[in-house]
């Protein structure tokens, strides 16, 4: 997955070819503080022998700005070894979930961040 700021979506209406473009699934939508986070997920990769000997995978988050629902405020992604998790005995829909709540996890992080550094203040 490659974001770059030329390349990441900025309304939800580019969203879906972006996801596609970058071999993602969406996994859901949630919302938090008024905002939308966006999810979406690669299939098993296996591209980075030697950070993940196993395979990979990345969850990408989406976050709606404040000011207009339509448009995208950021984006990012988390990577998980295939491994992960492997103590739990968790089946693998079990780990996707762990995955989705990390991703979930991180996006709230950040709008809580922004809004503690004052990001959004008029």
């Amino acid at each position: 997955m490659r974001f770059t700021n030329k390349n990441l979506p900025k309304r939800r209406s580019h969203l879906d070819e972006f996801v596609r473009q970058q071999g993602l699934r969406p996994v859901g939508v949630t919302s938090w503080k008024g905002r939308d986070i966006f999810l979406a997920e690669t299939d098993l990769e296996v591209d980075k022998p030697g950070d993940f000997p196993w395979g990979y995978y990345q969850v990408a988050w989406f976050v709606t700005s404040p000011k207009d629902m339509e448009k995208f405020d950021v984006g990012s992604w988390v990577e998980f070894d295939k491994n992960h998790d492997d103590k739990q005995g968790w089946t693998e829909s079990e780990r996707e979930r762990a995955r989705v709540r990390e991703a979930i996890r991180m996006a709230c992080q950040w709008i809580n961040t922004s809004e503690e550094a004052g990001r959004y203040d008029a």
